[in-house]
């Protein structure tokens, strides 16, 4: 004989579950109390530049300021930096003789001025990961190339690429650019471009708004008759412009140029290096990049050289991006018959390259 479920005993049961799951998730929440009263409950995700910031399930993230925060309660541990270690904490309460901390090993007060910083274990891992990475590491840019094709009546082929990886840590920035371009006409027989450029620069940070700099700047073109243009040397930068979303630097120092042509001459010269780089974030998937350089002859005033590149990127996903990368190349003082200045545009499908 099959017996039935007392209704009673269901209309029981599913109230006093539905509670044991709210109080559950409320047991898991983080909470805030502010100074005024007010309570908030969800996650608390990091405390950095005096605000706090706090997510809630009904409501984007919010950054509340720190002095206006008279108590907060974690679930899970948060990481506070100390100049003797790392402490981890549940709890912080503001009280007359500063904020008393609860930790695994029991209560403490300290100073107020003293918590500056809160963290997750792995936002904080991720902290002490990026003050001392391996050189594979950090690493972030993209790689695009783009190939046009024609057959028939016309017989041509041109293909471009463009590189643009920056790693910066804390106390240094490596940045690497390329760009070229080749294209070929089958029907006369005839190549119309074939140039490549590129380089690399290091600065090393002497304080928050100063640092020293490295660079190397490589060239060649064959309508040119240009083999190879090295430009390599060194100076000091400033950082005018420095926040998350844009920066500027201003440099400048010396370089020795050398270049050789086909079948010549070979020139080596010193010249100034007069130059900027600017970036900025545009949004959360596209990022812009253009650096300048001018070169002037320190030995036949008048004559200089001139160097740009600038790079778009824009995401499509994790995996691809589309990217836009423009060169420019001028010297006053070129071989007889050809031109002073070389243009490389690319545009098309790339790949997004980062290692952490």
């Amino acid at each position: 004989m099959t017996k039935r479920f007392p209704a009673q005993l269901f209309a029981y049961i599913v109230p006093c579950t539905l509670l044991a799951i709210l109080l559950s998730t409320a047991l898991r929440a983080d909470t805030v109390v502010l100074t005024n009263g007010d309570r908030l409950t969800g996650t608390a995700v990091k405390l950095d530049g005096g605000k706090l910031t706090f997510k809630t399930a009904y409501a984007d993230a919010i950054a509340i300021a720190w002095d206006q925060v008279a108590s907060l309660t974690t679930s899970k541990p948060m990481v506070l930096p100390m100049p003797k270690g790392a402490l981890s904490i549940t709890a912080i309460e503001r009280t007359p003789a500063g904020l008393v901390l609860t930790t695994a090993s029991g209560p403490s007060t300290i100073d107020a001025a003293a918590v500056t910083v809160l963290r997750s274990p792995a936002d904080q891992k991720a902290y002490e990961d990026s003050l001392h990475p391996g050189w594979a590491h950090a690493w972030a840019g993209a790689f695009n190339l783009s190939l046009a094709l024609s057959r028939g009546n016309s017989d041509t082929a041109t293909f471009g690429t463009g590189l643009a990886m920056a790693r910066q840590t804390r106390t240094d920035k490596t940045s690497l650019y390329a760009s070229s371009l080749y294209s070929h006409d089958g029907h006369v027989q005839l190549t119309t471009a074939n140039s490549t450029s590129g380089g690399l620069r290091y600065d090393h940070n002497l304080n928050p708004r100063l640092f020293a700099f490295g660079t190397g700047d490589f060239s060649s073109d064959a309508l040119q008759d240009l083999d190879l243009r090295s430009i390599i040397g060194g100076g000091f930068g400033w950082h005018p412009v420095k926040s998350p979303r844009q920066t500027l630097d201003i440099l400048g120092g010396l370089v020795w140029t050398r270049e050789t042509y086909s079948p010549g001459p070979t020139n080596s010269f010193a010249a100034l290096d007069l130059g900027e780089q600017y970036t900025r974030k545009l949004g959360a998937a596209s990022l812009f990049t253009e650096q300048m350089y001018f070169y002037p002859d320190m030995s036949q005033p008048g004559q200089y050289q001139f160097s740009f590149n600038s790079t778009f990127s824009s995401k499509l996903g994790k995996m691809f991006n589309w990217q836009t990368t423009f060169s420019d190349r001028y010297t006053s003082f070129p071989p007889a018959g050809t031109l002073k200045n070389d243009v490389i545009l690319t545009t098309g499908l790339g790949i997004t390259l980062a290692r952490h």
